[in-house]
């Protein structure tokens, strides 16, 4: 997968803004690749029975802590609530939610209403529910006393805004965090790559150039080159990839 370092370096190579006195900053480009990477998921996902890769998703960790249960949930206790908000997703895919136990595998996700019901069947009372409240916090609840024990979990989903979704990264098998977010991947398939390129490039050129009739002769000459450039720079993308 691509770095966000790879993608913003190559957009702003392409449009001649690496000075220090570039107009575009690194920080807008980061912007526009999550603004564009969800128009891009929406548009390509929609029909919901398209499988989405997993290269699309992120996984981040949240720590956990007990709390009291929701107003009115019809089966008092205490749940466990994650410490951090949880990033907003983007509603192509369910969520899933795991704990960092290795053997304990997935959590029931349900919607908030659902929640409160759950695991009110003594068949189903030891399971673990999960969702995430209004509040932007994950909860966790059952009826095994045992649940209380977990101190983290992971949400795997689509964030609609990745770079704040990756500073609550896993860490790795060797309990290492990539601290720089131009270090981290940017969680897009790589067939959509040169889309997502061409369109940022497509507004930023749009905002830096102003059309220009010195001729007057009614046509734009500068914007045919502009779109020359644009349906050349996909192959030009693909090759640099492949060095």
């Amino acid at each position: 997968m691509s770095t966000y370092g790879e993608l913003v370096y190559f957009i702003l190579d392409e449009l001649k803004l690496t000075s220090d006195d570039s107009h575009f900053q690194r920080e807008h480009v980061i912007f526009l690749l999550d603004k564009y990477r969800l128009f891009i998921l929406k548009q390509r996902y929609s029909d919901i029975k398209k499988e989405i890769p997993e290269s699309n998703f992120q996984t981040i960790c949240v720590n956990l802590e007990p709390t009291e249960a929701f107003e009115g949930d019809p089966c008092s206790g205490t749940y466990l609530r994650s410490v951090e908000q949880i990033p907003q997703l983007l509603s192509l895919k369910t969520p899933v939610v795991s704990t960092m136990d290795y053997f304990s595998g997935n959590l029931n996700y349900v919607n908030r209403e659902r929640f409160k019901y759950a695991g009110s069947s003594s068949y189903l009372k030891n399971m673990i529910y999960s969702t995430i409240a209004p509040d932007e916090h994950l909860y966790l609840k059952s009826s095994n006393p045992q649940y209380l024990y977990l101190e983290k979990a992971k949400v795997t989903g689509i964030f609609e805004d990745s770079a704040k979704a990756s500073e609550l990264q896993c860490p790795d098998e060797n309990g290492n965090i990539k601290c720089d977010l131009l270090d981290r991947e940017f969680p897009l398939e790589e067939a959509l790559i040169p889309t997502i390129i061409e369109l940022i490039i497509k507004e930023l050129s749009g905002a830096k150039y102003t059309p220009k009739d010195e001729e007057n002769n009614a046509s734009d000459d500068l914007a045919d080159i502009a779109g020359y450039i644009r349906q050349n720079m996909r192959q030009d993308f693909l090759r640099r990839m492949d060095r």
